[in-house]
């Protein structure tokens, strides 16, 4: 199984890259699970309980579908974002 991870904003600045693949053994899986991976490949934790983070499991908000129990399955794309605002 392997999923898309997108970084858009300082996220991709703080990765270094736009995007990974990640691959998983078992499908489905948990973004919980996921968030761990990506922080054992890179060194770098993600904490979702950041106000200025947000977390999009195929464009929907993953605090709607689950949280860090939200079931990602094979081709799923998880975009890492900051959020951004202007006037």
């Amino acid at each position: 199984m392997k999923i898309c991870v997108r970084f858009v904003g300082w996220p991709a600045s703080l990765f270094g890259k736009s995007y990974v693949w990640l691959f998983f053994e078992n499908s489905p899986i948990i973004l919980r699970k996921l968030l761990e991976k990506l922080e054992l490949e890179t060194g770098i934790k993600i904490n979702l309980k950041d106000p200025n983070l947000v977390v999009l499991i195929n464009g929907k908000l993953a605090e709607f579908i689950g949280g860090l129990n939200a079931t990602l399955k094979d081709m799923d794309e998880v975009i890492i974002t900051s959020i951004s605002g202007g006037g």
